[in-house]
Parts: C-alpha cells; sequence; structure tokens
C-alpha cells in the first residue's frame, strides 16, 4: 500500500492568482493560475497536485519549463530553470472537464435542466480544477476571478472587487480570501435567487438557491444570522469575513461543505417549507446549518494539519452542533437526542474489530474519504462530550478560545487541542483524552457483587468470541454512589453504594463506554424504568447498553427483550428510537419467524402511545410528542395492528397529492402501504415520485418505492436506480432502502454486482461509495453468504474498500453469531408469552 507523498514539505504556496472560463454546453473550462511561493529545498524539479487537466503551458519566474505528468499520483512535475532564489512564480495554462461526479467543477441540474456549476473540493479534488498545492496544510491567499455568462449569479469564498460586463460575458475578480487550505476553495455559478439578513456584528447573510426554492431557505437564513452570532460569542472571535453565503444545490454528493463564506448543501440540508416539511428534516437542516457555521471557526480559521486528524474538524462541529442548537431552540432537548443520533451512531460502527482510531494514519490518498465516518464524526464529539463533561463548561469554553486565537489562520493537530485545554483547565487534558483518540474502540466494564464488595472489570468491547489485546482507558465511571471518579486498571474493588436500588454507573451517559450489570441487578434497573423514577439519558443508557451486549454475546436476547416490557409507558422520543432500534435489529437479524413472533409485543408496548397521541397534532403537546407519533404508529405497524394500517391507508387513498398527507406521518404512511401493496400501488407512488417538487419527498417515496415485497415491483424500483428519474446524490439512498427490505436484499444484491462498474464510474469520488459494502452486509445474517461476499469484493477490492470490506464481512459473521445464538430461546419465549 502506498504512502502519500506530502508535497508541501518541498514546496509552500502563499498566494494562487486563479482565473477561469467555464462552458456550460461544452462541459469544459479553461484558464491560468499564478502561484507565488517558496521553494523549501533546493531541488530541480517542482512537484504539484494536477488531476485531470490538461497543461497548456509553464512559466517560472517567466522561463518557459518543461513538465510532465503523473496521472497514477496526480502530480504535475515540473522541471525548474536555474534559479537565484527559493521564491518562485510559477505561471500555469490548462484545460479541464466539467465532470458528472460530484466533486471538482460538476454540474447541476434544476428542475426545467437549466445548469448550474459548482466546486466540491473536500478532501483533494481542488487539484481537478487548478494544479496546486492540495493538502490542508499548504495554507493561502486566493484571488479568484471567473468569466461567466452575462445574465447568472457568480458566488464566491468572498465578495466582488470588480465587475466588468460585455455582451457575451462577465469577468468577476474576487476580493482575496483569508489565508486558507485549497479545499475550502469554492464558487457556483448559475440562475439563482436569494434572501438575505445582516448579523448583530454586520455580517451580509444570504440564503441562495433556484428560483422556485428561494421562499423556502427563510429558515436557513434566520438559522445561520442566529448561529453566527452564537459563535461569535462562544468562540470570542469575530467571523473574518464581510459575507456569508449559504447555497443550496439540486445536486450534492454530501450533507453540506463548509467552504469559507459561501456554504454548499445538498437541499434536504437546507430548504424547509413550513407547511410540507417533517420535523425530522426540519431539524436536520438546523443541525447541519450550525456545523457548517461552526466551521467557518473550527476548521476553516484552524484547520487539521493533515487528514489524519479530520476529527478536530467534524468530531468537534459534531459535538457543537448539539449546545448551539440547543441554544436557539430549548424546546428540542437535543442533548438528550445527542445520546441516540450521536453517540449510539459511533458506539455501534466502534464495536467492530476493524474499526480505525479517530486519529486514523492515512496510507494512500483514497483513503481520505474512508474517514469520513461514524468514528470522526459522532466518536469525536462523544468523546469531546465527554471531556466538556469532565473539564466543565467554563474550563471548556476558555480552552477552546485560547486554542483559536493561538492557532488563528494555522494548522494544528490534536495534542495542540489538548495543550490548549490544559493550560486554561490545568488538568492533564492529553494523559485523560490520548487513549480515546489514539486507541480504536472503547472499553466494556462489567460489575458484579462479590464478597461484599463491588468488582469493576473493564475489556475492549468485541464480539465476545473474539480474541482480543486487553487495551485499558481512564474511564470516568460518573457515579455519585462510589468513592471513585476514575477507572483506569483491569480490575478494581470498591465498596456497595448504600442504596443498590438506584446504582448505576455512567449516569447522564456521556461516557463512552458500555456497562454490563450482574443479573439480578437489571431487574431493579427495569423496576426504576418502569416506575418512571429513572431520568431519560439514564434509559436510554440501559437499553442501548443491553441491545450492544446481546448483539455481541454478553447477555442472552430473551432478557433484553424482557426488558421492553418496562417502557410500555414510555413517552420520550429520543428512547422511543432505542425501543425501535432494538425491536429492528431483532427482526432483521432473527429471520421470518421472529418477525412474526415478535409483532404482539410490538403491539402491546406502543399500544400506550398509539392511544395517547392518536393520529391528530394538538395545539397542546410538545415538540417531543410530535416526533414520537410516526414511531409509535409505525411500531405499532410493523407489529401489523390492523387498526393503524387501516387508517395509514384510507390516508393514502384520499391523498390526491402526496402533500396531503401530514409531513410528520408521510414517510409512516408510505412505508406502511408499500409493504403490503400492489402492482397499482407501485404505479401510483411512482407518479407521486416524479410530481414531487420537495427533496425531502422524493426520499420519502423512494423509501416507499424499495418497500414493496413482491417480486415484480421490487425489480422495478431496482431498474429506476440507473434512470434519469433518479439524482446521482440519491443512488445510495435506494441502494441502502432496497438492502433494508428483507424480500428486496437478494435481488438488490444481484443488482449491485451487475452494475458495480456503473456505480464506481460515476459514484467513486462520493463518501457513499466505501460504505456500499457495508450497506449489503447488514442486510444479511447467513454464514452461507459469507462466501458470495467475499468472493464479490475481493475482485473489485481497492484500497478506498479496504476498510468497509473488512467491516463488511465482521459485521455478517456477528449477526450469523448473534442468530445462531439466539433464534431459538428467543422463539421460545415469544410462542410462550
Amino acid at each position: 500500500m502506498s504512502k502519500v507523498l506530502r508535497l508541501y514539505q518541498y514546496f509552500e504556496p502563499g498566494r494562487y492568482e486563479l482565473k477561469l472560463s467555464t462552458d456550460k454546453k461544452a462541459l469544459c473550462f479553461g484558464g491560468s493560475v499564478l502561484i507565488s511561493g517558496r521553494l523549501k529545498v533546493n531541488s530541480n524539479r517542482l512537484l504539484l497536485h494536477s488531476k485531470d487537466l490538461q497543461i497548456g503551458s509553464i512559466k517560472v519566474d517567466d522561463i518557459p519549463c518543461t513538465f510532465k505528468l503523473n496521472p497514477s499520483k496526480d502530480e504535475l512535475n515540473i522541471m525548474l530553470p536555474d534559479i537565484t532564489s527559493n521564491d518562485l512564480q510559477v505561471q500555469i495554462e490548462f484545460n479541464g472537464k466539467i465532470t458528472k461526479p460530484m466533486n471538482g467543477l460538476y454540474p447541476c441540474y434544476g428542475r426545467n435542466g437549466e445548469i448550474i456549476l459548482a466546486t466540491q473540493f473536500e478532501s483533494h479534488h481542488a487539484r481537478e480544477v487548478f494544479p496546486c498545492i492540495d493538502e490542508p496544510e499548504a495554507k493561502a491567499v486566493f484571488s479568484l476571478s471567473l468569466i461567466t455568462p452575462p445574465d447568472e449569479v457568480v458566488l464566491a469564498n468572498t465578495l466582488p472587487k470588480t465587475t466588468l460586463k460585455n455582451s457575451h460575458s462577465t469577468t468577476t475578480t474576487f476580493e482575496n480570501t483569508p489565508k486558507m487550505s485549497t479545499y475550502l476553495l469554492a464558487f457556483v455559478i448559475g440562475k439563482l435567487d436569494n434572501l438575505q439578513a445582516i448579523t448583530s456584528d454586520g455580517v451580509l447573510v444570504r440564503t441562495w438557491s433556484t428560483s422556485y426554492q428561494v421562499k423556502n431557505t427563510r429558515f436557513a437564513l434566520d438559522v445561520a444570522v442566529k448561529s453566527l452570532e452564537f459563535f461569535n460569542n462562544y468562540f470570542e472571535i469575530p467571523y473574518p469575513l464581510k459575507k456569508c453565503d449559504l447555497v443550496a444545490l439540486p445536486d450534492f454528493a454530501a450533507g453540506a461543505m463548509e467552504n469559507w463564506g459561501c456554504l454548499t448543501f445538498r437541499e434536504t440540508a437546507m430548504l424547509v417549507d413550513p407547511k410540507n416539511t417533517s420535523l425530522d428534516v426540519k431539524q436536520f437542516a438546523a443541525m447541519t446549518i450550525v456545523h457548517e457555521v461552526a466551521h467557518q471557526w473550527f476548521g476553516n480559521l484552524v484547520t487539521m494539519k493533515w487528514w489524519d486528524d479530520l476529527w478536530l474538524n467534524e468530531g468537534f462541529a459534531s459535538w457543537i452542533e448539539f449546545m448551539a442548537v440547543d441554544k436557539l431552540f430549548p424546546e428540542w432537548h437535543m442533548w438528550t437526542q445527542f445520546l441516540s443520533i450521536e453517540q449510539q451512531a459511533a458506539l455501534r460502527l466502534d464495536a467492530l474489530k476493524n474499526t480505525h482510531p479517530i486519529e486514523a494514519s492515512i496510507n494512500d490518498p483514497e483513503e481520505i474519504r474512508t474517514l469520513f465516518d461514524s468514528i470522526s464524526y459522532s466518536k469525536g464529539a462523544s468523546i469531546i462530550h465527554m471531556l466538556h463533561e469532565y473539564l466543565g463548561k467554563n474550563d471548556f469554553r476558555l480552552g477552546l478560545v485560547h486554542y483559536l486565537k493561538k492557532h488563528s489562520y494555522g494548522c494544528t493537530d490534536t495534542v495542540d487541542l489538548w495543550k490548549a485545554l490544559h493550560e486554561t483547565s490545568h488538568k492533564n487534558v492529553e494523559a485523560f483524552m490520548g487513549k480515546w483518540t489514539t486507541q480504536p474502540g472503547f472499553p466494556l466494564v462489567s460489575i458484579e457483587p462479590k464478597d461484599g464488595k463491588l468488582l469493576f472489570s473493564q475489556r475492549i468491547f468485541l464480539e465476545k468470541s473474539l480474541p482480543y489485546k486487553n487495551e485499558l482507558w481512564p474511564i470516568p465511571l460518573l457515579s455519585s454512589a462510589l468513592n471513585i471518579t476514575t477507572f483506569d486498571q483491569s480490575t478494581l474493588e470498591t465498596n456497595l453504594p448504600k442504596d443498590m436500588s438506584n446504582f448505576k454507573i455512567n449516569v447522564g451517559q456521556s461516557g463512552f463506554f458500555i456497562t454490563k450489570y450482574w443479573p439480578d441487578h437489571y431487574l431493579k434497573l427495569g423496576q426504576r424504568v418502569k416506575s418512571g423514577k429513572m431520568p431519560e439519558a439514564d434509559r436510554i443508557g440501559i437499553l442501548a447498553d443491553m441491545l450492544a451486549l446481546t448483539r455481541n454475546g454478553y447477555l442472552p436476547v430473551v432478557k433484553l427483550v424482557s426488558m421492553l416490557n418496562n417502557f410500555a409507558n414510555e413517552t420520550s422520543s429520543a428512547v422511543w428510537d432505542i425501543i425501535a432500534m432494538v425491536l429492528g435489529d431483532v427482526r432483521h437479524v432473527m429471520g421470518e419467524k421472529i418477525v412474526e413472533a415478535i409483532k404482539p409485543l410490538a403491539r402491546e408496548i406502543s399500544n400506550t402511545q398509539v392511544i395517547r397521541l392518536g393520529w391528530e397534532e394538538k395545539d397542546s403537546e410538545n415538540y417531543f410528542d410530535k416526533l414520537l407519533r410516526p414511531v409509535v404508529l409505525a411500531t405499532s405497524a410493523s407489529g401489523d395492528d390492523s387498526a393503524v394500517i387501516t387508517k395509514a391507508t384510507d390516508i393514502y387513498k384520499h391523498a390526491k397529492i402526496v402533500e396531503d398527507i401530514s409531513s410528520n406521518l408521510r414517510s409512516m404512511v408510505l412505508a406502511c402501504v408499500s409493504k403490503r401493496g400492489d402492482k397499482a400501488d407501485f404505479d401510483r407512488m411512482l407518479e407521486l415520485y416524479h410530481l414531487a417538487t420537495s427533496p425531502e419527498d422524493k426520499v420519502t417515496l423512494a423509501h416507499a418505492l424499495t418497500n414493496f415485497r413482491k417480486l415484480p415491483e421490487i425489480k422495478r424500483a431496482l431498474s429506476l436506480i440507473k434512470s434519469e428519474h433518479v439524482r446521482l446524490q440519491d443512488v445510495s439512498y435506494w441502494i441502502a432502502f432496497a438492502f433494508a427490505n428483507p424480500m428486496a436484499k437478494n435481488l438488490t444484491w444481484e443488482w449491485l454486482k451487475d452494475n458495480w462498474f456503473w456505480l464506481k464510474d460515476n459514484m467513486e469520488n462520493d463518501m457513499s461509495y466505501p460504505r456500499l459494502p457495508m450497506y449489503v452486509a447488514r442486510a444479511f445474517s447467513d454464514k452461507s453468504f459469507i462466501m458470495q461476499y467475499s468472493a464479490f469484493f475481493h475482485k473489485v477490492y481497492e484500497p478506498a474498500l479496504d476498510r468497509a470490506i473488512k467491516q463488511g464481512l465482521e459485521t455478517i459473521k456477528m449477526q450469523a453469531a448473534w442468530r445462531k445464538r439466539d433464534e431459538e430461546a428467543l422463539l421460545n419465549w415469544l410462542s410462550n408469552r
């Protein structure tokens, strides 16, 4: 496996003067770049990054130079003339293509086929648009000039400095950017409209979209203004640009991108229709907007030196988005949702042996995008949350302020953050946090009474049968009932607490670990849940930990499923997310007999909330009730509750357009109908899909279309994926949804194998591409499938897929082992209830 050659160690760019002219009809561009920089080593050559560019001519200090391209390494090798100074002026003329995959410079297509050009340079795609040192540490100032059609909007990181128009074109030269990394440079060209506002600090904020969607950017504008003001205050550093644009793009591979001053978004991550957007998507939009605004400081102002510290950007932004959204929308209870959203995603992926440390090494450029996963984002956020609780909110904030001010416009690594937090808190942060970022995985803390004492032990949390090295972590026990606060040994004995009925560690669930209690204690914990005396966060923790323990062989499944009886009166939507996860995992892994046998339990535990909430929203109900209603109705429908199914079918039949179905119930209703639907239902849903104008509705209907259980409809859904009706940005949704359908998974597997090279050609640089092996693996709990899986992915292997293939293989084995271990016992228990 190749090592990444870091070109910044040889040449340090200081300024780029980039001029580009684009041609939408021919889907190509041309231009020139003048790079002012310093050669850091004595050499007769200069290496720059360049990918798929045609180089016309090169001059260094006005002297023509010969050059050679090395496509396999994305390198442009320039033979230097005799030079008297290491300070160089490198002038390059080049041409390139505007390509369909959504990286580099690519076309977005509006509703009527109009083309909007946009850039996506993270992680290493600036080199596809101009020669450069395409590494985060190689920060420079950018002067950008764009030649565009005269009637189109032109946006970039900064405001225009000059605009020259004639009848054929407009030349826009933008103000210099701050000193920043290449991956943060951005521009957008097309017919767009905007709303705008000014922050209390005088920053112009604009939200842009196609003209028919601009009215739905009002919410984004409000959130962006308030979050800029929040972060100005929290970080004590004014936002350094005059403006902040947020642009909703019809085609976008990721969720959003934090380009400095020119934030770009998938439409579902920014557009909110007050009458037609579900609360889930509205909340997702708020969180995504705040996440990208946070990056303007943490990521843009101060940047990781290399991608192995990506978590510094993403983990932090994924944590502080909850803090900021909690301030903007306190009724949303974001910190409770943090546990069910971020923490659980991280714990699930990090429980695999083939996980990776938060600080992960990069051995091949194609591995960079594989780090954009739940470890860098969600585990990063989770350990920052743990550190925030450990240091206290004031010391933590002061440490961040110190870190950002000390390293403004520079680059850092993880240790720099620990040092800054140490200097303000006077606690040894590196000693506490080092193990959490450099070791993969997380600990299992087991507790049992022994001879009048409590015996604690820790080991890495893996599937029980796997061999393991006994790594240790400093674990905050987070229990006022104990006289110890941190556990950093293999084993530990302490006195029994006086009141064992209330005993629990990791109170509030801010610790990133799994807890296993002794059998009798689970009965006490269940009684506390049932009595309503256990706090919400701890209810999440108990059930989620039990699910993890069961999946990995530490608890029998009957112990887990019987615990659900204590949650019949549960009213928290965040806790219900875990209940739904338990039922979903069990059904998904255990097979058809369990799917049938568990239906009565699904009806029983959801019944109280179905009766309490009903189908109609009430003015008196809280935000969590609005979130909860579709979850409990879907749970009841999964148990074949005839009243719920009849009502959902009736709502669907009376809807002339998809907007006639309540936005918060739309997904549940369509899924309920499609699961039981026939050809006529498929035809109608496909028509609704074609008519839908909301990007959220497109995804909701994609889920419904891939949820049919009959063979002809499954085949029709799969045939749509490569059609003109499905945007490339949505292909991964269709595939993931189809694999989640137990009746479609085998056909979807055949479709994926048959169309693999189409997926590679169109999605190779998409962040969802390395996730494809895991979409496959999660669908199967049959050991016999392992041979098929291994044979196919051996054939198409590439470095970008390496970790995902191994994670997928491990997932299939784990699910097969769980099924073998627990299926019969669960079937007997359910039959005898």
